[in-house]
């Protein structure tokens, strides 16, 4: 199917390698669920993407992220990330919502000292566990210790085929060594065993969309099993658009990756990056605010990944208590109209879900 990223096929192969038919039963009332959520204004089933930025604070400097200039002015104001047991506390929270896997992320998360913890917990909770990193840290103990804290899946961010492209967009010398000696540590962590996948993922913008090839070739010969994209979405920086056909061959060239097997986009994400890239709105009827949940290191919680970028938070932890309240009901349906982004993960699971009805407009 042209609307499955190839993350989603690798949940259904393994219960189905499992034998798992309650788990394969599971995965699709959790579909029926959110499809009927919006209808029924309630959440029925737990968000199938759970969001934990452990820390603001980044090794880098990106154009196209403020991130770090954040965490400078909350700690600032007198503001603390939240402890280890408070982090957990929240990944317990995620597991009470039902929520099917976490992505924890920053920032740079290996600037925690107690990243491993706060991963081996939610592994220990049940929870699917994903990593982001810039590859900061993850020598060969690190990446032993991600294995060993039960992280199914790794992202390693690449936006250049060369040092000198990825360090520019990254705002910091070395950068580019740093992910792909991060890929060939995990590799080697992992070994003969199924996990974590490994994927590169490159932010493209109109530097880098016609170098996709190029990149996905480093990464691979870098040690990951797959490469992802995501385009720029300009939250006040400025981004340039790219030329159109810049954007034409780069699209033809992550059609190839996807034939080859090797990206992890859907074809149908494909067809919607031109639009991305043109600082369109998304066509797709927005199921973010009942499929996904964000909750930062400060404890603000956010329906949506570009909300957090927006610095419009929906309330505050505990989040169990919030999921299910009036308050965050109301903000679903205030939201209910939002076509602002085509944010990879959201556009991916709308893609998959019911688009009878959708709109123009954003929020």
């Amino acid at each position: 199917m042209s609307g499955w990223r190839r993350q989603y096929g690798d949940v259904v192969r393994a219960r189905l390698v499992r034998g798992d038919l309650l788990g394969l039963a599971s995965l699709a009332a959790r579909w029926v669920g959110t499809a009927l959520a919006p209808r029924l204004r309630r959440p029925l089933v737990g968000p199938a993407l759970g969001t934990l930025l452990v820390t603001y604070r980044c090794n880098l400097r990106c154009r196209v992220c403020d991130l770090p200039a954040r965490a400078v002015a909350r700690r600032r104001a007198g503001d603390r990330e939240l402890t280890t047991r408070e982090l957990c506390r929240v990944l317990d929270d995620f597991r009470a919502i039902g929520t099917l896997g976490v992505g924890v992320t920053g920032g740079e998360p290996m600037l925690r000292d107690d990243l491993f913890d706060v991963l081996a917990h939610g592994a220990r909770r049940g929870l699917h566990v994903h990593l982001n990193t810039d590859g900061f840290r993850m020598d060969d103990a690190a990446a032993r210790e991600t294995v060993a804290a039960g992280v199914r899946s790794v992202n390693v961010s690449l936006d250049g085929a060369t040092a000198a492209e990825h360090d520019a967009a990254r705002g910091r010398a070395g950068a580019f060594d740093d992910a792909v000696r991060a890929l060939a540590a995990l590799r080697r962590a992992r070994g003969d065993r199924d996990g974590p996948r490994l994927t590169a993922v490159t932010v493209l913008t109109a530097t880098n969309v016609d170098r996709v090839d190029d990149v996905a070739r480093a990464a691979l010969d870098a040690g990951a099993d797959r490469v992802g994209v995501i385009p720029v979405h300009d939250f006040g920086q400025g981004e340039p658009a790219a030329a159109a056909e810049r954007v034409r061959r780069g699209v033809e060239t992550l059609r190839a990756l996807h034939h080859r097997g090797v990206l992890d986009n859907s074809l149908a994400y494909l067809d919607l990056l031109p639009r991305a890239l043109r600082g369109e709105a998304s066509p797709l009827r927005c199921y973010a605010p009942y499929a996904s949940v964000v909750v930062d290191c400060y404890g603000d919680v956010f329906p949506c990944f570009p909300l957090m970028e927006r610095k419009q938070p929906s309330g505050r932890v505990p989040l169990a208590r919030l999921w299910r309240s009036r308050a965050y009901q109301r903000e679903r349906e205030r939201l209910a109209a939002c076509r602002a982004c085509l944010w990879n993960c959201h556009t991916e699971m709308n893609l998959v879900l019911p688009q009878g009805g959708a709109v123009g407009g954003s929020a």
